[in-house]
């Protein structure tokens, strides 16, 4: 595997060149991932509370699995076989009934063989949500060719920082939510202290930061 090379510009801090040797070593992976012509793809698509009553996908998370098949169609029309990737646990919306649950199927039920999705319940944060798609991503070895996310336009910036810091550059396909208030916010994402921010102080920060979200959203998911 190639090396990334990266030269230091002036205004770099130790942090912010750590991160840019991050960025092209991922960069250089999905390039050779790609190159080697595997046949099969991963799309992840991120969860989202609250579900309907019913348990059913509430129109947030519908809108990122309408996206998802819409991907999944492109990708099979290339000539590749696609493995669904669902994420959540029992979170606001209904008691017995995971985020991962109400995708997987949300999928069935729209002709998407049960086979081909992996489901992942116990899961409170996106950070943890991109972390498992990278594994089986690398994992899958050269069968594996592209890695494609699902989500909400606010999630897109601390999502792609940390697949950088997974080790890969997967293809993104953020949906802009318009009927109701956003579950992320780009300003938050932007400028809270837990989120991209925390990424500017180095990659060794990431794993803390990771767990104070996790135990965020499981407190959240309790009440």
């Amino acid at each position: 595997m190639k090396e990334a090379k990266v030269v230091r510009q002036d205004w770099m801090t130790d942090e912010v060149y750590a991160w840019a040797v991050l960025e092209e070593q991922a960069r250089i992976n999905t390039l050779d991932r790609l190159e080697r012509g595997g046949k099969n793809a991963i799309v992840a698509i991120k969860a989202q509370h609250p579900l309907n009553a019913d348990g059913t996908p509430g129109p947030e998370y519908e809108q990122r699995l309408e996206k998802a098949l819409d991907v999944g169609y492109q990708l099979q029309a290339k000539g590749l076989t696609v493995y669904y990737m669902t994420f959540g646990g029992v979170h606001e919306g209904h008691k017995t009934i995971s985020l991962a649950n109400a995708g997987h199927k949300w999928l069935i039920k729209h002709g998407v063989d049960q086979k081909r999705i992996r489901m992942l319940p116990v899961v409170f944060s996106g950070n943890d949500e991109d972390r498992l798609a990278a594994e089986m991503f690398t994992e899958g070895g050269e069968q594996f060719s592209e890695l494609h996310v699902v989500m909400s336009a606010g999630q897109w910036e601390r999502s792609r920082l940390y697949f950088i810091f997974c080790g890969w550059q997967p293809t993104f396909h953020a949906i802009t939510f318009l009927d109701a208030k956003p579950n992320h916010s780009t300003v938050c994402e932007l400028w809270g202290s837990w989120a991209v921010p925390g990424f500017a102080k180095g990659p060794d920060e990431i794993a803390r930061i990771t767990d104070e979200i996790r135990k965020k959203h499981l407190e959240a998911a309790m009440k």
